[in-house]
């Protein structure tokens, strides 16, 4: 009996700590509520263009970040979904980009 209340009294021992800890901050102030947590928002950088090749109406390629793309292809996330004379479209997700060759404006 004696070695099974050891057991017992060190098992309280060490379960004593998890007892303790507080659902809330105690040194926090009556009525304080910890801010919701906020969700990040991630940002993705558009590829720059660079310059649209076409070597007919209906085959056109694009340099986006120095790098030669086609219709259909995807670069840094962004699928292209069209390649026109003076524009790129670039989808990601639900949104869509429309690049120029002089990127004065990039229309969402």
């Amino acid at each position: 009996m004696k070695a099974a209340s050891k057991y017992v009294g060190a098992l309280v021992l060490m379960m004593m700590p998890a007892l303790c800890f507080a659902i809330d901050d105690p040194t926090a102030p009556l009525g304080y509520r910890a801010p919701a947590t906020v969700k990040k928002q991630t940002t993705f950088r558009l590829p720059k263009l660079d310059a649209i090749m076409c070597s007919s109406e209906q085959y056109c390629s694009a340099i986006l970040d120095g790098e030669s793309v086609q219709q259909g292809q995807t670069i840094k996330g962004f699928s292209v979904s069209a390649i026109r004379e003076n524009r790129v479209v670039l989808n990601r997700g639900n949104k869509r980009w429309s690049l120029t060759i002089f990127n004065e404006q990039v229309v969402q």
